[in-house]
């Protein structure tokens, strides 16, 4: 069910069957779960604790179910408060969670994560930007796969200006939760592109490859389901 992989020194992918990713960035004293995949379970957890032996914190890019699967394993969670209500909405009554905020830094020895506030995709949505080795962890935001942005909690125009403000960072790497593990930085200005035309009407609505209650827009290798 659970593959993982090595994709730089100290960086893990841990991917649930080709739909979701979760990363493991490792330092000297600690180490950073970034997402929980979607269905969880002891595989999950020992996919996990295959990677390294450093104490693990569990950081949420957001509070769709399909990133919170395996959250129980290494709870507390951390999840910026934007996302509570979609997050207990979802089933999570009970669940142990601490308050993310925008510029707070995990320091994990030998490399540091900044918190990054990206709403659009959802009102809590964040990255973690290493800006020493130029790596952005980004969640749903950025993707050769779909962005999700239809149903609740989604808002283009703050997606676009989220957008915007990645585009100023310094950066070679984009590590997306679907599609391709690695993306190089110009996927954000490609996204922006075609988010504002997206905004605009400007971009034509075929059916999904699947049933979603939604239409498919492209534009440059940028799909959207909305």
């Amino acid at each position: 069910m659970y593959s993982t992989a090595t994709i730089a020194p100290g960086i893990f992918t841990i991917d649930e069957e080709g739909f979701v990713r979760s990363y493991l960035i490792e330092g000297t004293e600690r180490a950073i779960l970034f997402d929980a995949c979607a269905s969880g379970g002891e595989e999950f957890e020992k996919a996990v604790h295959s990677l390294t032996n450093k104490p693990i914190t569990l950081v949420l890019s957001h509070s769709d179910q399909d990133h919170t699967g395996g959250q129980e394993y290494f709870a507390p969670s951390y999840l910026h408060p934007a996302e509570y209500a979609r997050y207990f909405s979802h089933g999570n009554e009970g669940a142990k969670v601490q308050p993310i905020w925008e510029g707070q830094i995990f320091s994990l020895g030998g490399i540091d994560l900044e918190v990054v506030l990206i709403p659009g995709h959802t009102p809590g949505s964040i990255a973690l930007l290493d800006r020493v080795g130029k790596r952005l962890f980004v969640g749903d935001t950025i993707s050769n796969s779909s962005v999700y942005m239809f149903g609740d909690g989604r808002n283009i125009p703050a997606f676009i200006e989220s957008l915007k403000r990645l585009e100023s960072l310094d950066l070679e790497y984009i590590h997306p939760a679907h599609g391709i593990n690695t993306l190089s930085a110009d996927w954000v200005g490609k996204t922006i592109k075609a988010a504002e035309k997206l905004l605009a009407g400007e971009l034509e609505a075929t059916d999904p490859p699947y049933s979603v209650p939604c239409k498919l827009y492209s534009y440059e290798g940028v799909n959207f389901l909305f």
